[in-house]
């Protein structure tokens, strides 16, 4: 099964690389506004989320609006091996393991519970909420256990009907693209 999902990730990078910037521009636009307009992300008052890097869904605005909204920030510091910790976000990233941008050493630590939403990053997600994310197992790890609201972006264009799943993929609670918010194993507001 790794082997399939190795060749699909292959093939939805391609696809993503193939995106025109207009649609990449739209898409971003689209999925940041879906979010805003969440209850979840609307009540909570903490939001874990990524700093996104090249074609990944855009995060900033995202992370722009909840600080502005009174609302703490973690960003996903990685310590290797598919573990990671979250850190607060106050304004300053540094350049982190892999070259992702995270709070600099130092930064306070947050952990995701309830009443907080977390946004996960994925290459595509499919319709029941499963993701293909870039095969760290980061997310992996954090899901299972979280009782924060997950919360994957997809643009419409990488939305699957059906992903391979292995034991350890868990599906999020919503998945949110630019055209719709899909509600799959959360039975939280609508």
């Amino acid at each position: 099964m790794s082997e399939e999902k190795s060749a699909l990730r292959q093939r939805v990078r391609r696809q993503i690389s193939e995106l025109e910037e207009r649609y990449i521009s739209s898409s971003d636009r689209g999925i940041m506004q879906n979010v805003l307009d969440l209850a979840e992300f609307i009540s909570a008052t903490r939001v874990f989320a990524y700093a996104a890097m090249g074609r990944e869904c855009a995060t900033a605005g995202l992370i722009r609006s909840a600080v502005s909204a009174g609302k703490a920030v973690g960003l996903p510091r990685a310590l290797g091996r598919g573990r990671m910790v979250f850190a607060r976000y106050a304004g300053e990233l540094a350049t982190g393991r892999y070259g992702i941008p995270e709070p600099p050493e130092g930064s306070g630590m947050l952990e995701p519970g309830a009443g907080d939403v977390v946004i996960v990053p994925a290459l595509c997600c499919d319709v029941e909420g499963c993701r293909l994310g870039q095969g760290g197992g980061y997310y992996d790890r954090l899901l299972p256990g979280c009782a924060a609201v997950s919360v994957a972006l997809c643009r419409e264009r990488l939305l699957q009907k059906k992903l391979p799943r292995e034991w350890n993929d868990f599906p999020v609670d919503i998945v949110v693209t630019e055209e719709r918010v899909l509600r799959v194993s959360y039975g939280g507001p609508k």
